[in-house]
């Protein structure tokens, strides 16, 4: 029992102390370093934070492809996903999909 409660604490931990992809610095001005910020112009008061990666990666490929739409802040995401890679969009929405919500 103890090995068990060990090796599930070991395992938040890591989780809890996993590194961001590089790319993610491109998102904390507008989502905060956690992703729970609603950034500026979105609808709703929805966060980024724990969406499903299947979501982020439609609307992250949808922002790179300047199809996606949020309200008033699309044209900074078009601009910010112009020249990120699908490896790292793929990174990205991994990463933010694991985040706590």
């Amino acid at each position: 029992m103890k090995k068990l409660l060990l090796l599930t604490l070991l395992g938040f931990a890591s989780f809890a102390f996993a590194e961001a992809p590089a790319v993610f610095k491109k998102c904390v001005a507008c989502h905060g370093p956690d992703a729970k910020k609603i950034a500026p112009g979105s609808k709703g008061d929805k966060t980024i934070a724990g969406m499903s990666k299947d979501e982020l990666l439609t609307q992250l490929k949808g922002y790179k492809a300047k199809t996606a739409d949020n309200g008033g802040a699309k044209a900074i995401m078009y601009g910010q996903m112009a020249n990120v890679s699908d490896a790292d969009i793929e990174a990205l929405a991994d990463y933010i999909s694991k985040l706590p919500k």
